[in-house]
């Protein structure tokens, strides 16, 4: 689904989300084609359940955001220095 039909579909929620196609542009990931995980009141639990995922297949594109935005804004990290497995 596009992120306006989620937002619409989950208003004033916040989204547990995997980006099935995305690109990045200029420092930026654009989602082009997104999956919702899971629905929440509060960002907090969203969270929760995000990092307990990732922690469990780090291959996978998810993010967590608010349908209170109109647009998504994900920008790109670089990552420097050592990272643990696990």
């Amino acid at each position: 689904m596009k992120w306006e039909e989620a937002r619409n579909i989950y208003i004033n929620k916040w989204i547990l989300f995997e980006a099935i196609e995305a690109y990045s542009k200029e420092g930026k990931r654009i989602v082009e084609e997104l999956s919702v995980i899971n629905v929440y009141e509060e960002g907090k639990e969203a969270l929760k359940e995000y990092a307990e995922k990732h922690k469990k297949d780090k291959s996978r594109e998810m993010y967590v955001y608010h349908t209170k935005h109109e647009k998504l804004f994900i920008e790109e990290r670089t990552w420097i220095g050592v990272r643990k497995n696990g």
